[in-house]
C-alpha cells in the first residue's frame, strides 16, 4: 500500500509542473497545439503518400513482369511477339482485371 501511495504522489508531483506553464499564456499553449497537430498530420500525410507510392510501384513492376513473361512464352511457342491488343487480352482473361498502367 505504501508503494500505492508513493507512486500515486511522485506522478502527481510530475503532473503539476507540466501543467503549471499551460495554464500561464493560453494562446501559446494554443499556438502549439495547432502547429504540433499540424506537424502530425503532414507526418501522417506524407506517410501515407509514400506508401501508396511505393505500392503503385511493385504494382507496376509486377504487371511488367507478367506482361514481360507472356511475351516471352508467345515468342517461344508461336515465334514471333504478341500485339498490344493480345497482351491486353490476355491479361484480363487470366487476372480478371485490367493491367496497372
Amino acid at each position: 500500500m505504501k508503494k500505492l501511495v508513493g507512486t500515486a504522489l511522485l506522478a502527481s508531483l510530475l503532473v503539476v509542473p507540466c501543467a503549471m506553464p499551460a495554464s500561464a499564456d493560453t494562446g501559446a499553449v494554443f499556438r502549439n497545439v495547432v502547429l504540433l497537430g499540424a506537424a502530425a498530420a503532414a507526418a501522417l500525410g506524407i506517410t501515407n503518400y509514400n506508401h501508396k507510392k511505393h505500392l503503385k510501384v511493385e504494382e507496376d513492376e509486377e504487371t511488367d513482369r507478367r506482361q514481360a513473361s507472356y511475351k516471352a512464352y508467345y515468342y517461344r511457342t508461336t515465334g514471333n511477339y504478341p500485339t498490344q491488343e493480345q497482351i491486353h487480352q490476355w491479361y484480363v482473361k487470366t487476372y480478371g482485371t485490367q493491367a496497372a498502367d
